[in-house]
């Protein structure tokens, strides 16, 4: 049961950590739920080891800012990779 809770956990907070991350960027993105999931749970991963060195265990609180952070970072990554691809696709003379 404790590892059911773990993955729930997981999950909810990747899911709140990465839509943040898609609100505090404006615009439309290319990724979908299960997609902000992933990135949220990336980004709360990576806060959570850079406020583990960057703090004593009183601090334990920054890694949430952190970890939006790095969601916004990375949902910007994928947006400018997805326009990339929109770009080649529409730019292909052969595909008019």
């Amino acid at each position: 049961m404790d590892v059911v809770v773990v993955i729930v956990s997981v999950v909810v907070n990747g899911l709140i950590v990465g839509a943040l991350g898609r609100l505090l960027l404006p615009g439309r993105d290319p990724i979908g739920l299960p997609m902000t999931i992933l990135v949220g749970v990336v980004a709360s991963i990576l806060g959570a080891l850079v406020a583990y060195a960057a703090a004593d265990d009183d601090s334990a609180w920054i890694g949430l800012p952190i970890s939006i952070a790095f969601a916004v970072a990375i949902v910007w990554l994928l947006r400018r990779l997805g326009r990339r691809r929109d770009e080649r696709v529409t730019l292909d003379p052969d595909r008019v």
